[in-house]
């Protein structure tokens, strides 16, 4: 047994099951899936996937492509015990549940006699709820998972800035009160840049891509942010993940990524030039003299046309 109570993991000779469900469709459930993964990887855990979304080519078994990260199928009629022995060498079992698959027989049943032979709310078992800004109804479907597992599992809120706004809707008191977590803004080519190679986003932080150390630092603050949100880590037992994304964050731009570029554009010299614009951008509107201004509106031509011959 664990003696720290904000660990999930309460039984050290079993693996963590950590659910990322949700009846609503594109809140993101399976991107918090893989930030999730990435950040167990990063900390040197060993990471198992139960693909329990029967969409077809959205699925994660065509997302992830690794050898160290096994992603098992849940297929039809398959007996739980054989499910539970495939995972038993794993520190965390993540089971990605498909947009109305969580009160389907097929993926119920099977969830939750996993959790049953984890221990439930008191062993290592864990579900997450997603949260986005300007998406109707979430809030009740927030409220149906919680009434439905809140007795049997914990439950974690993670509040996704999927699109820049952070307009999230007000909670309920009884969600109020469930620990919460935050995932900030990444622009969407970025945040799909490790996707069309079949990695995690783990694989571009520890690797990278020359040339695009910048780029790599985006990833690692918006992983940081996550892991620091709310005790993320801590309740996890992801720490060691976090000296790896402090060191690589501090390449990170400190101006919001252009949206218009691809991710493979943003270059790091395409970076330094955006941040260069952004910032002569802001001092002619701050500029107190015309000396200021004068020199300002020069940066802003300079890097304005660099910008847009590397961009071309």
């Amino acid at each position: 047994m664990s003696n720290d109570p904000m660990r999930l993991r309460k039984h050290a000779d079993r693996p963590m099951l950590l659910a990322s469900g949700s009846k609503a469709g594109g809140s993101a459930k399976t991107s918090v899936l893989l930030a999730t993964a990435s950040l167990a990887l990063l900390a040197g855990l060993r990471v198992g996937i139960i693909d329990a979304d029967a969409t077809g080519t959205s699925a994660i078994s065509h997302r992830v492509q690794r050898p160290d990260v096994q992603v098992i199928p849940l297929v039809e009629g398959i007996q739980v015990s054989a499910l539970f022995n495939q995972c038993a060498t794993f520190d965390l079992v993540l089971f990605d549940v498909g947009a109305n698959e969580l009160t389907n027989e097929r993926t119920f049943v099977p969830l939750m006699k996993l959790v049953a032979r984890l221990g439930g709310r008191d062993g290592n078992a864990a579900m997450l709820v997603s949260q986005i800004p300007n998406k109707s109804n979430i809030t009740d479907d927030l409220t149906k998972a919680i009434d439905m597992f809140g007795d049997l599992l914990d439950i974690h809120i993670v509040q996704q800035n999927v699109d820049g706004t952070g307009d999230f809707d007000d909670l309920p008191p009884a969600l109020a009160a469930l620990p919460r977590h935050e995932v900030p803004h990444l622009t969407p080519t970025v945040l799909n840049i490790p996707l069309g190679r079949g990695w995690l986003p783990a694989d571009l932080i520890r690797d990278g891509f020359p040339g695009y150390e910048r780029l790599r630092g985006a990833w690692a603050a918006h992983l940081l942010h996550f892991a620091t949100s709310g005790g993320f880590a801590r309740w996890l037992g992801f720490d060691a993940a976090l000296p790896v994304l402090e060191q690589v964050t501090r390449a990170a731009p400190s101006q919001p990524l252009p949206r218009n570029v691809p991710a493979h554009r943003l270059t790091d010299e395409v970076v330094d030039c955006w941040e260069e614009f952004v910032d002569s951008l802001a001092s002619i509107r701050s500029a107190s003299n015309d000396c200021d201004l004068l020199a300002a509106a020069k940066r802003f031509q300079a890097s304005d046309a660099r910008y847009e011959t590397l961009i071309a």
